[in-house]
């Protein structure tokens, strides 16, 4: 039996109906692979999907997450409630299945349905769009919670999107004063957009984790990859976005060389490699 739940925006929880149907469908059906999740891994194959695992530990875990949810007390959502609906999720024995619902998920429209062996007109249908695959999939029995887009469950567990946050302005200010860097152009933490923030963040821990040989290392390696952002006092320099953006994804070590070829290319994802140790 699955329930489907309606989370208001005033925090109240309604009930819309039972069914015996899967409305997302069976979990084998939707995820064939997963992936811890990292702001460096931003591509995904069809039916992967990202996983964070002991997820009710985490702070941004809802309620309906850390405590069981008695659904006998919940009241049937009114028709008046219908465009108060913030987002929607099912609860069945073995998962829940949370959907985002904004403005175009709540249609209000003239309607011409198929019903059993007629058509019917509606002048005012209010529906919920189902999309065919849930924006989040919460597994009690291992307590994982996996996702497609962090940027479609950020409405549903607040908090959840520090997992790539952007880098504050005292951060930003912070490493374009590093040592590494020389700006040019006139170029500043105020000009620093979105993107580059997002990777200044994810940057800053990966520097934090080095020590100076391995660092050292890395400056190499980029001035390898980025000559031209090379200065005469072994520092990078940066007058602009693009120019800000190579250099952070030579921190990320983004840069490689193909083995047949020797083509110098960019990884726009960059998954960990798990290698048997029988073949290391």
């Amino acid at each position: 039996m699955n329930i489907l739940i309606a989370k208001l925006k005033n925090n109240n929880y309604r009930k819309i109906l039972s069914t015996d149907s899967d409305i997302y469908g069976k979990i084998s059906d939707m995820i064939e692979e997963s992936t811890a999740y990292s702001p460096a891994n931003s591509v995904l194959e069809d039916k992967e999907w990202y996983v964070i695992e002991s997820f009710s530990a985490e702070e941004y875990a809802s309620n309906i997450i850390k405590k069981p949810m008695n659904t006998v007390d919940f009241e049937m959502m009114t028709k008046e409630e219908h465009q108060k609906i913030d987002f929607i999720f099912t609860m069945d024995n073995e998962k829940y299945c949370f959907q985002k619902v904004g403005k175009a998920k709540l249609a209000r429209k003239k309607r011409i349905l198929y019903r059993g062996e007629s058509y019917e007109y509606y002048d005012k249908s209010e529906e919920i769009v189902i999309n065919d695959i849930s924006d989040a999939i919460y597994i009690k029995e291992t307590d994982s919670l996996y996702f497609r887009k962090l940027s479609s469950i950020t409405g549903i567990f607040n908090g959840i999107d520090r997992l790539y946050r952007e880098a504050t302005e005292e951060e930003t200010k912070s490493f374009l004063k590093e040592g590494f860097i020389s700006l040019t152009d006139g170029f500043s933490a105020d000009k620093v957009k979105t993107q580059n923030r997002k990777r200044i963040a994810a940057a800053k821990d990966v520097l934090s984790k080095l020590s100076e040989d391995d660092k050292s290392q890395m400056f190499s390696y980029i001035g390898d990859y980025c000559p031209d952002l090379k200065t005469v006092n072994n520092s990078f320099k940066v007058g602009k976005e693009e120019q800000l953006k190579m250099l952070l994804y030579g921190i990320e070590q983004r840069f490689y060389t193909t083995p047949v070829g020797g083509q110098k290319r960019i990884a726009n994802s960059v998954k960990t490699l798990t290698v048997p140790e029988g073949d290391k």
